[in-house]
């Protein structure tokens, strides 16, 4: 393998966000190889997270979107950095403004550009009520995307969408699982009498940013029903956001835990017995394949990213998007049902195993070396 130093660009680089997460698990076994790598970013909630270099680039809140920033226009804040760390590659994970500085630093130094795409706007669009905005995003991606090498999604679900686009060299690789996080050794009996507080339940579980283009509006319909009509299952809430005050409001007796991270969020996984993610924007899924992992079975939405990681009656369910009552029907086969359960559990184990950073960043390499062939 040709040592190479590789240049990440990502517009906010923050612990929890399912983007920095795959770029720091990539940018890990990128160290294993000894391949050198080099962030630049518009903002970094906490530098010390990163194991390698961090640029940060001037930036301001995003209007739409205010936990995130874009890193204003230019290449001035970071290409006297970049120049002495000579990069054989660059790898945008950001499609906004500092992906544009990232193109042109490329083109003027002749450096090699590739994207990953992890962010589904499009749907995001239109839970901010801006669907309007949707063409010219779309067109702006297109032009961005197609002066790329290559571009990556994580699933062929969403690999598809950007043929349809237009978008030509479209790659899959799907994410993999930090599985010394994530696994069936960190379910903890404590943990679950802290929730359960001595009641002989089940623990449905939802972990991610509480934000509505999460669906979370179906999440809250879903619970809503399963209250009416059950009473042998405590809903426990992983995660912040925005929507977090309203939501609870809708949700009213679910177990809100805030953020998670560490031996909190491994825990959090394996001591709950069924994973409820109802999300039609996702482009992997990270969290549904961490669950699983740690030996949940899932019931996610038949959309987007998750849906390619769950074999339908198999694995786990899939519901039908933004629909509350197909939501509860699934859950409720899983709380009627511990032998089927503990099938899909067994099956969902033996299909991660495969999802492995190794594998992941092996399917990188084949492609940073056609593109600096």
């Amino acid at each position: 393998m040709k040592y190479m130093k590789i240049a990440y660009f990502i517009g906010t680089l923050k612990k929890e966000d399912g983007v920095t997460r795959v770029l720091l698990a990539l940018i890990d076994e990128a160290q294993k190889k000894g391949i050198e790598s080099m962030i630049i970013t518009g903002w970094a909630e906490d530098v010390s997270i990163s194991p390698v270099p961090v640029i940060q680039v001037p930036s301001v809140v995003f209007p739409l979107y205010k936990e995130y920033r874009l890193s204003l226009p230019g290449i001035r804040g970071f290409s006297k950095k970049l120049d002495e760390f000579k990069p054989d590659i660059i790898h945008i994970h950001s499609p906004d403004t500092i992906a544009w500085a990232a193109l042109k630093y490329a083109k003027k130094r002749r450096v090699p550009i590739l994207a990953t795409y992890h962010t589904d706007f499009g749907r995001y669009l239109a839970f901010y009520h801006v669907a309007f905005l949707k063409r010219p995003v779309w067109s702006l991606l297109k032009r961005l995307y197609k002066q790329m090498r290559f571009v990556t999604t994580p699933s062929d679900v969403i690999t598809q969408e950007l043929a349809n686009h237009g978008i030509p060299s479209v790659q899959t690789i799907p994410w993999g699982v930090e599985f010394a996080r994530f696994n069936t050794s960190f379910r903890s009996d404590e943990w679950r009498n802290q929730i359960l507080k001595g009641q002989n339940k089940d623990i449905l579980l939802y972990v991610s940013r509480l934000t509505w283009e999460k669906d979370l509006r179906t999440l809250a319909g879903a619970y809503k029903l399963l209250k009416s009509k059950r009473d042998d299952f405590v809903m426990v809430v992983g995660g912040d956001g925005p929507a977090r005050k309203e939501l609870k409001f809708l949700m009213p007796g679910a177990v809100f835990l805030g953020r998670l991270g560490g031996l909190e969020l491994s825990q959090s996984y394996a001591s709950s017995d069924i994973f409820v993610f109802p999300s039609t924007t996702e482009t992997f899924g990270n969290v549904t394949i961490e669950a699983m992992a740690s030996g949940l079975v899932p019931v996610v939405a038949d959309a987007g990213g998750s849906k390619s990681l769950v074999k339908n009656g198999e694995t786990g369910f899939l519901a039908r998007p933004k629909d509350p009552q197909d939501t509860f029907d699934k859950v409720s086969i899983l709380l009627d049902d511990p032998q089927l359960r503990e099938r899909m559990r067994n099956a969902g184990l033996d299909f991660v195993k495969n999802f492995t950073w190794e594998k992941v960043f092996d399917g990188f390499l084949q492609i940073y070396s056609k593109v600096l062939a």
